[in-house]
């Protein structure tokens, strides 16, 4: 079984930069931070995300998929050997996080966009890798077999800007019975 861990990244430490900026209104100047931060280590993949949800909010939606798609590429080549994904990239490790991330955006994108397959593949490769799930990517697969659209998803399970996850824990219990091949595999 082939585990990755990544490493301590310097360019992480400057990243909580990025969040006051981003509290202080000053997105200009957020940007061009961003872009340094992934000029210095291409492979610290939290500016890229950062980056995709401001030109999200700016409307610039191939800008965001194009960053995206950039930190969702990196994510792959870091982890994969020999064109393998690793069995076990797990959350727990403080150091996986941003690949994750990186990861379950790009799912989320292409479930907005309605390319449920590509989500889907994305989220069942995560799930499997991390079979704990902390970052409850069970859920977002649950949602689409389910039928449901992102959008959906946020408005049910979204309350004061975060999610429920005791809903979502019993939303889950109820329905995944019914897709017991999928969730069994990963267990």
């Amino acid at each position: 079984m082939r585990e990755f861990v990544d490493i301590e990244r310097e360019t992480s430490k400057d990243f909580e930069k990025a969040k006051e900026l981003f509290k202080e209104g000053r997105i200009e100047e957020l940007k061009e931070f961003l872009k340094k931060l992934i000029e210095r280590d291409p492979y610290y993949l939290e500016p890229y995300v950062f980056l995709n949800e401001i030109y999200e909010m700016e409307g610039r939606v191939k800008d965001a998929e194009g960053i995206l798609e950039e930190a969702y590429r990196r994510a792959i080549e870091l982890i994969s050997e020999e064109n393998k994904l690793p069995d076990r990239l797990e959350w727990k490790y403080p150091t996986n996080r941003h690949l994750i991330k990186a990861l379950i955006s790009m799912g989320v994108f292409y479930w907005e966009v309605g390319e449920l397959e590509k989500a889907l593949k994305i989220f069942k490769e995560v799930y499997k890798m991390n079979p704990s799930d902390e970052p409850g990517v069970r859920f977002y697969i649950l949602a689409i077999l389910e039928g449901m659209s992102f959008d959906e998803f946020e408005q049910v399970f979204t309350k004061d800007g975060e999610y429920d996850y005791e809903d979502l824990e019993q939303w889950f219990n109820k329905h995944s019975s019914t897709h017991e091949d999928i969730f069994s595999s990963y267990r």
